[in-house]
């Protein structure tokens, strides 16, 4: 696992979870805009091993349809946006960076109170299918 601590600047909250935070996170060296996934300690219930494979098998997904993981990361918790103590040790997903938001919400906004158009919908279930064809 090949850290790169202090090579991203942490920006905004995109959304928080049970298990995990993510943020709008900026390259310091080439201006990159990524997402950082950085999971809480409640997710460390798993065992190492498992969740080390689960995060290499998202790192060779190359589908359109998959955000793309860039690296995995353990860094210490000096950020302002993270826990004040150093001594806890928080595992790191950087991701690409979508700027569109999440199939949630889309599927909140007003004008898709009754689900999407049929068509878009149709949409939708292809690009899942297609996913799913890459986890065989």
């Amino acid at each position: 696992m090949v850290s790169t601590a202090n090579l991203w600047s942490l920006e905004d909250v995109l959304g928080q979870g049970t298990t995990a935070s993510i943020y709008k996170a900026r390259n310091k060296m080439t201006g990159q805009q990524v997402a950082v996934k950085v999971f809480k300690l409640m997710s460390y219930s798993r065992p190492y091993k498992v969740q080390m494979r689960e995060f290499e098998m998202l790192r060779r997904l190359n589908h359109n349809n998959i955000v793309k993981l860039f690296s995995v990361e353990e860094r210490g918790s000096t950020n302002r946006f993270l826990p004040s103590s150093n001594l806890i040790s928080h595992r790191v997903l950087v991701m690409e960076y979508c700027s569109g938001g999440s199939l949630l919400s889309l599927l909140v906004e007003p004008e898709n109170a009754f689900g999407l158009p049929e068509l878009e919908l149709l949409i939708v279930l292809h690009c899942v299918g297609q996913c799913m064809c890459g986890w065989r």
